[in-house]
């Protein structure tokens, strides 16, 4: 849901379009799995499609590419930094750096975001809210940046 609201309000910004490019991937992914029906759901009500999102595991190629890699929570984050220690300054949590606009060395889990699987349409409701307000904060940050 993230990387599709990031990518609709980048292609809608004036300074970001054309020069922030995402992507998504997991430290737990069911490689090629498709979205949550519910996750569908909320994203079309939103406005926006998923419906030809395939889950992937982060593997080193991704994470050379990157320049930034945000992660939706501190399990996720953990993982990565045990995965690819290299790629400690370019990794972060989302709502942290969305926050902020810096990479935090000590996150809390207060700034981890939740994956809602297996969770009720509501749940993922308040989950793709919350993305929102963050992704809003983000792309002010990134506009900043590169303006």
């Amino acid at each position: 849901m993230a990387e599709t609201m990031l990518d609709s309000a980048v292609d809608e910004s004036d300074i970001l379009d054309g020069i922030i490019k995402t992507d998504s991937a997991g430290t737990f992914a069911f490689e090629d799995g498709e979205p949550a029906q519910y996750a569908k759901m909320v994203m079309k009500e939103m406005g926006l499609s998923i419906d030809r999102h395939k889950a992937k595991q982060i593997d080193q190629d991704l994470v050379d590419w990157a320049d930034l890699i945000l992660a939706m929570d501190s399990y996720g984050l953990e993982q990565m930094r045990v995965m690819f220690p290299e790629a400690e300054d370019k990794l972060t949590l989302f709502k942290s750096f969305a926050k902020t606009g810096k990479i935090a060395v000590d996150e809390e889990d207060r700034d981890s975001i939740e994956d809602p699987y297996g969770e009720d349409l509501e749940t993922y409701r308040e989950c793709a809210e919350e993305i929102k307000r963050y992704v809003d904060k983000l792309v002010i940050i990134l506009e900043e940046i590169h303006g």
